[in-house]
């Protein structure tokens, strides 16, 4: 009698954590579908933020400092299999090597390159249904932090 006590235990136990693991696999795999397509369609939105924040930024710039004044180019798309979308921040005076940012929705993340300094990337991530990107250290950054760092660099790769 014991012997079955101990098996059905062992049996109730077993069948709860595989059905506890079966639980957590499907919610893991609904989460990545879910953020996934999160990412599908606020990725490109976050890139089109930053763009605009960018372009704001250069005309308040140029309002102040017409001399150094920067532009932000209109967002292209480059083609092929690996699309993506990309746009130049460059001086007006061609004073400055221009900076790239592009994006791409695989991995769903921005390069960005500027002159010889090292090509920083920036990937999407999900937070309560928020997108945002973040560093490879998993530093999230709202659009003005991530804006300003990125004029930053392209102004000390430039000197």
């Amino acid at each position: 009698m014991e012997d079955d006590e101990r098996t059905k235990d062992w049996a109730t136990r077993e069948a709860a954590k595989n059905l506890r693991e079966a639980r957590e696999a499907e919610e893991a795999r609904e989460k990545s579908e879910r953020d996934a397509r999160l990412k599908d369609k606020g990725g490109i939105e976050c890139f089109k933020q930053l763009h605009a924040w960018m372009e704001g930024q250069a005309k308040s710039y140029s309002g102040k400092i017409p001399t150094q004044a920067f532009e932000v180019g209109e967002i292209k798309q480059f083609g092929g299999p690996d699309c993506h979308h990309f746009f130049k921040v460059s001086s007006t005076k061609g004073e400055r090597l221009p900076m790239t940012i592009s994006y791409r929705t695989a991995p769903h993340g921005i390069t960005v390159e500027c002159g010889a300094v090292p090509k920083p990337q920036y990937f999407l991530s999900i937070r309560d249904n928020d997108v945002f990107f973040e560093t490879l250290k998993g530093q999230s950054k709202t659009i003005e932090e991530l804006g300003s760092e990125l004029l930053d660099r392209w102004k000390v790769a430039s000197m």
